[in-house]
Parts: C-alpha cells; sequence; structure tokens
C-alpha cells in the first residue's frame, strides 16, 4: 500500500505518539533528566557555572548588569561586610548579599545578610 506524504506522517506522529506512552520511553526520560541535572550540577560547582549563576540571580532581582565584571570580581574577592565589617563566612547573617537600589539597580554595597535585611526595612 502507498501512502501520500501527509497520511505517512500522520502514521509516524501516531507511532511517536504511542511511544511515549510506554515505560521504555519514561525511563529514557528519566535517565537523560538525571544526566542533565548531574552535568548541571557539575557545572554550577566551576568557576564559570558559579560566575554565571550569579549573573542570571542578579539579573532577576534587577540589578544594573553595565559593569557586571568589576562588582563580581568584588563580590568574589569581599572577605568583610561594607557596613559593620564582619567577616563574610556564608553562615547564617553571614552570607554575602548585594546591596543595590532597588528602583534604579545600581550597586551599593557587598554586606551581610544581617546588614542587607536591616537596610531593606
Amino acid at each position: 500500500m502507498v501512502y501520500t506524504e501527509e497520511e505517512r506522517k500522520e502514521k509516524q506522529r501516531e507511532s511517536w505518539r504511542r511511544y511515549r506512552k510506554t515505560e521504555k520511553y519514561k525511563k529514557n526520560q528519566e535517565i537523560i533528566r538525571e544526566k542533565e541535572n548531574e552535568r548541571k550540577s557539575k557545572y554550577k560547582k566551576t568557576e564559570r557555572g558559579k560566575k554565571s549563576t550569579c549573573k542570571t540571580n542578579w539579573k532577576k532581582r534587577g540589578l544594573n548588569m553595565e559593569n557586571f565584571e568589576e562588582i563580581y570580581e568584588r563580590y568574589r574577592m569581599a572577605i568583610f561586610c561594607d557596613i559593620c565589617e564582619c567577616v563574610l563566612d556564608g553562615i547564617g547573617y553571614n552570607q554575602k548579599c548585594m546591596d543595590h537600589d532597588h528602583e534604579t539597580g545600581e550597586f551599593r554595597n557587598i554586606v551581610c545578610r544581617g546588614c542587607n535585611i536591616h537596610i531593606c526595612k
């Protein structure tokens, strides 16, 4: 039997729909997701991945990205809060935070979480 091009495509689509309902397909998709999550997790631990994640998060929060490289380098090298001068060790209220103007997105300081919460109130 000879099918028209449209009939052949429809048969292929129907075959694909049936396959996607099978357990084999679902298991393959799960394996693919796990591998992709593992790849992303490894990437986020690299310097390039940390920088990319940081940039994405700052964009979401509305930070002006004109001089990102300069700000990121300062952020990365910061050891002390610019306001209270506590050590930024990444635990509890001593986590690094970007203090920026929420209206304009302009960067102000690198501060601890405690100072950042205090500033925002």
